[in-house]
């Protein structure tokens, strides 16, 4: 049922989608990654108008964040598959560029469904989350893995240059996928909206993913990346080099991340148990909408920007991300060849 003003309705008193308690956590999160699920608003208030507006002047401007994000990491897809050359840093980078298009895709579908006139069946819009939250529980995953392995091989650089990086990089990537898909997969099963499902089972798949989201992966990323901040700053001044821009970018994209999508994540889970206005979820439910295709959209950006040269003649774009995914340090500004890095060059 539509509101007014165009916006789903979901009745307060209504049980048919309320979450169990057992529950909560993983559906709000759910919710911040653009779940078109809005409390009820009163249609003949003018302020439930205003928000009404709001709301969708931060969806169109969550569309277009996915426009440009959805045509970024497209780019970075196509340049990382057929034309730069293929280490075990851009492996990880198209993985994750690949979770964040179809992440992308998947929320401008939605808000496609959501503005336009056709009425789509119910099962679209599920099947298109769940697509949604698998994508975002991959990116996620892929990130920390990312920073966590550059931490690691700074930290202890006989083990990053003995071990098989290469096959392990795709190992890895492969594995992170599989692990997204069960988990989505087995909350989809558990806790489906359109068929039976056990609230004790649900309990219990939320459980385990509310534990691997923000209670291993967020603080593994958190942690690696501050890590490798101190690392880098002093293994930099040590030796007096530029840090390589490979962990830059590194940084900025777990920085972004950290900015756009983790707080309002725990905002969502905070919303529940403080029961406030529903104009005030449903602002929130567009800001969540839009930063998240910001955090999704973000990292080709800092790809760009990183590693561009502030002088000199335009270069073409392979050849700027081959330098922002560059392992090699810089000494003086200029680029050495491309060797692992060490705790002597970082």
């Amino acid at each position: 049922m539509k509101l007014g003003v165009g916006l789903p309705e979901v009745p307060r008193g209504s049980t048919q989608h309320r979450p169990s308690r057992g529950s909560i956590f993983f559906h709000r999160m759910n919710q911040t990654l653009n779940d078109s699920q809005t409390p009820a608003l009163d249609p003949s208030s003018h302020q439930t108008l205003g928000h009404g507006v709001a709301y969708w002047v931060l969806s169109a401007l969550t569309l277009l964040a996915c426009v440009f994000g959805v045509a970024g990491n497209g780019l970075v897809v196509r340049l990382l598959s057929c034309r730069v050359r293929r280490t075990p840093c851009t492996v990880y980078v198209l993985h994750l560029a690949l979770a964040d298009l179809l992440f992308l895709l998947c929320m401008a579908s939605l808000l496609s469904l959501e503005a336009s006139r056709v009425v789509a069946p119910p099962l679209a819009y599920e099947v298109l989350r769940r697509v949604k939250y698998f994508a975002y529980t991959a990116g996620l995953s892929l990130l920390t893995a990312i920073s966590t392995l550059r931490c690691v091989s700074v930290l202890h650089p006989v083990w990053h240059l003995a071990a098989p990086v290469p096959a392990l990089s795709s190992r890895v990537c492969a594995a992170l996928w599989a692990l997204s898909l069960v988990m989505n997969t087995l909350a989809a099963l558990f806790c489906g909206r359109y068929w039976s499902s056990d609230e004790n089972q649900c309990f219990a798949v939320d459980a385990v993913l509310s534990v691997l989201i923000l209670g291993i992966f967020t603080p593994l990323m958190t942690v690696s990346s501050a890590t490798l901040c101190v690392q880098v700053r002093r293994t930099s001044r040590r030796w007096r080099r530029q840090p390589t821009r490979l962990y830059v970018v590194i940084l900025a994209s777990v920085l972004v991340f950290l900015v756009c999508a983790l707080p309002l994540g725990l905002y969502w889970f905070l919303l529940y148990w403080l029961h406030l206005r529903p104009q005030v979820v449903l602002l929130y439910s567009g800001l969540s909408r839009l930063s998240s295709a910001v955090s999704s959209g973000a990292n080709p950006v800092i790809y760009f920007l990183v590693g561009s040269r502030p002088a000199g003649p335009r270069e073409p774009l392979e050849a700027v991300l081959r330098r922002a995914l560059e392992e090699a340090p810089e000494l003086e500004g200029r680029e050495t060849p491309s060797v692992y890095t060490n705790e002597e060059g970082v």
